[in-house]
């Protein structure tokens, strides 16, 4: 928890935490862990007497691969650049940094090699690949 208040008596509050997000706030998710997220900046007050916030979070959030369900790595960096109201008296860094988290998760993720995906039923080929198949003047050449 940042006291907001302390900006009355100084220039800026420095950010520089490792913050860990509890298990409960993504265990229904489909993130299977969260690392330690990052977050670097400060907190300033601005002419209108309210509080900037500007920031870069970093960490890593272990999926599941889409095709394969691995579990894999996915890297997220966030720039943040907020604006609270000077009635704010605290600010739960987080909480604050999951509103943001959840925005990075994707709908769905990969590190398979797409080109080689193959079963008896189906295979994924290349866009030239399907121009070539489906081309109805494939036949005719330009001489």
């Amino acid at each position: 928890m940042i006291n907001l208040e302390k900006l009355n008596y100084v220039d800026e509050i420095p950010l520089d935490y490792e913050i860990e997000i509890p298990k409960e706030n993504y265990q229904k998710m489909d993130i299977v862990q969260l690392d330690k997220v990052k977050i670097i900046g400060n907190i300033t007050v601005n002419n209108e007497n309210n509080y900037d916030i500007n920031a870069t979070a970093k960490g890593v959030m272990i999926l599941h691969d889409a095709i394969t369900y691995e579990e894999i790595p996915y890297h997220f960096t966030i720039k943040i650049e907020e604006t609270l109201e000077n009635s704010t008296k605290t600010l739960d860094l987080i909480e604050f940094l999951w509103h943001y988290i959840i925005l990075e998760v994707p709908l769905r993720f990969t590190n398979s090699e797409l080109s080689n995906i193959e079963t008896e039923n189906y295979r994924v080929i290349s866009e030239e690949e399907y121009k070539k198949k489906n081309n109805p003047f494939s036949d005719f050449k330009l001489e």
